[in-house]
C-alpha cells in the first residue's frame, strides 16, 4: 500500500491566518457565502487561540509531502459552557486532495484525541451544503440530533445541522 501524499502536524504560528483565508476563498466559491463568512471564521480562530489549552485543544494541518502545501485542516475545541464536550470546528480539504481518505483521518485523529483527553462526546454543527463533509461526519459515527430548516447564514438559506459523538467507554 502505497503512504499518504500528505503529512498531517499540529498547529504553529500563522496557521490560524491559513486557516482563515483557506476558508474564505473556498466556501464563497463553491457555496456563494458572503465575506461575512470570513469575519466568522476570523472570530471562531482568534477565540480559540485566546483560550487554547494544549493538553485539551488541538488543531491539525495537513500539507503536501512533495510541496509543503496547505490541503486541510481541522479542529478540537474545548467546548466553552458544556463540561466533558468537545467542539469540531474548521475541517476543510481542498478539492485536490478530496477522495484520498484525508478528510477521514483528520477526524480520526480528533476523535482520538477527544477520548485520550477524556470528554464524553465531540458535537460539530454543520450546513446542508456540506454534503461531503456531512458523510465523513456520518461514517465517523457522529448522529445528527438537530436541524434548523432553511435558516439564512452569509446570504444562503440553507439547514443549519447539529452532529453529536457520543465517546462513552461502554
Amino acid at each position: 500500500m502505497a503512504s499518504p501524499a500528505y503529512t498531517i502536524r499540529e498547529h504553529r504560528a500563522g496557521d490560524m491566518g491559513l486557516i482563515i483565508n483557506q476558508h474564505a476563498i473556498l466556501f464563497p466559491q463553491q457555496f456563494g457565502w458572503e465575506a461575512s463568512f470570513e469575519a466568522d471564521i476570523a472570530r471562531a480562530a482568534a477565540d480559540f487561540l485566546d483560550n487554547f489549552d494544549p493538553k485539551l485543544e488541538r488543531t491539525l494541518i495537513a500539507e503536501s509531502v512533495e510541496t509543503s502545501k496547505y490541503l486541510g485542516s481541522v479542529a478540537l475545541f474545548k467546548h466553552r459552557t458544556k463540561a466533558g464536550t468537545a467542539q469540531l470546528r474548521f475541517l476543510l480539504v481542498d478539492p485536490a486532495a478530496r477522495g484520498t481518505g484525508l478528510g477521514a483521518e483528520l477526524i480520526d485523529r480528533c476523535v482520538r484525541f477527544a477520548r485520550e483527553c477524556g470528554y464524553a462526546k465531540i458535537i460539530l454543527w454543520t450546513f446542508s451544503p456540506l454534503e461531503g463533509a456531512r458523510r465523513l461526519y456520518q461514517r465517523a459515527g457522529f448522529q445528527l440530533s438537530s436541524v434548523t430548516r432553511q435558516k439564512e447564514f452569509w446570504g444562503v438559506k440553507m439547514d443549519f445541522e447539529l452532529w453529536e459523538l457520543a465517546l462513552s467507554s461502554v
